[in-house]
């Protein structure tokens, strides 16, 4: 008998933890593996890929999902409720919710902030610079392994730069997210070599940590006077969530905007992505779930692994729309959406 997956959304609301099933329960007395699945912005592609991983293969793995809804206040509670729930496996969605669960290697040293509970992470842009695990050959953490998804940003530029090699490159983070630090921090090492000067804005937070859409035009308007010719986009959630505005911003300025992101392209109308398939990392968590909870691998026994390809996508359109088009060099390799 096939056995279907039991997908549960916990909202995070007043009872974090609770939620209510969207699949059908499992066959009674299987030998089912229990995987909990933190995410931190919805159930999206990769979420659900991860999900489908095991329900095409009929494998025996009971997939629960809780949605933190970016509250990272959540957090410690469900840590708590995982070490006493003691699934088989738990997978971090994002940097912040596997900082949050897993702990940091200064604070746990190589143990983990759940004890023996085996755990892998995935969309966390630079686990190593996070200070999740040590390397991305030996985790040094033993129950901690996972997934990176981010095309590396000097090969991501050098691409983007065949299209327009700007001598300003303009970014614009939210100062609490990590990863658009670290992702700064890197472009200012390649800055010299890939020849741009790079022209930084950042929005500046309510008390509660909110950031008003409002500030995107402004703050791109700063970035266009003190002279950005284009706009990248790294590593940012708050840019992403509100990928619209944001590109219309960049747009009523004439600046193009380049992204790591493919879903910028395809739904927000950004120039030009180079990146992963979010659907791609989360199969690719599926395959490191597998070796652990059906395989008997502990995960400090697992390399983090990353996918071996990557996207680029143009979007003509927005190419018309700012007069600017790339060569066919990039076409022959590029996915073009219209």
């Amino acid at each position: 008998m096939r056995l279907l997956k039991h997908f549960l959304f916990a909202l995070a609301l007043s009872a974090p933890i609770t939620g209510v099933s969207a699949g059908s329960s499992l066959a009674d007395g299987a030998n089912v593996a229990n995987v909990h699945m933190v995410v931190w912005r919805g159930c999206e592609e990769a979420c659900k890929a991860f999900v489908r991983y095991f329900e095409d293969r009929e494998l025996p793995v009971d997939v629960k999902v809780t949605d933190v809804g970016r509250n990272r206040d959540l957090l410690p509670k469900i840590q708590a409720q995982l070490k006493a729930e003691r699934p088989d496996l738990v997978v971090t969605w994002g940097t912040s919710v596997s900082r949050g669960l897993l702990g940091t290697g200064s604070d746990y040293g190589t143990a983990s902030a759940l004890g023996d509970i085996p755990a892998i992470f995935m969309i966390v842009a630079d686990p190593v610079g996070s200070d999740i695990v040590q390397s991305y050959k030996e985790t040094g953490r033993p129950m901690i392994s996972g997934v990176r998804n981010r095309v590396p940003e000097d090969v991501q530029l050098r691409l983007l730069f065949e299209f327009k090699h700007p001598h300003k490159l303009g970014i614009l983070n939210h100062p609490d997210e990590l990863n658009s630090s670290l992702n700064t921090d890197k472009l200012r090492l390649i800055a010299d070599d890939l020849q741009f000067e790079l022209i930084e804005e950042l929005y500046q937070p309510e008390e509660d940590g909110s950031v008003d859409v409002d500030q995107i035009p402004l703050a791109m308007a700063r970035l266009k006077a003190h002279g950005a010719e284009a706009i990248y986009v790294g590593s940012s959630s708050y840019n992403l969530e509100h990928q619209d505005a944001f590109v219309a911003a960049a747009t009523e300025l004439d600046l193009p905007v380049f992204s790591a992101y493919t879903k910028m392209v395809r739904e927000g109308g950004a120039l030009m992505a180079v990146g992963t398939s979010y659907a791609n990392v989360g199969r690719l968590a599926g395959v490191q779930a597998e070796k652990i909870v059906l395989g008997g691998k502990a995960p400090g026994e697992l390399p983090v692994t990353s996918l071996s390809r990557y996207s680029v996508i143009v979007n003509m359109r927005q190419a018309q729309r700012l007069n600017i088009y790339p060569p066919l060099s990039l076409l022959s390799v590029a996915e073009v959406v219209r």
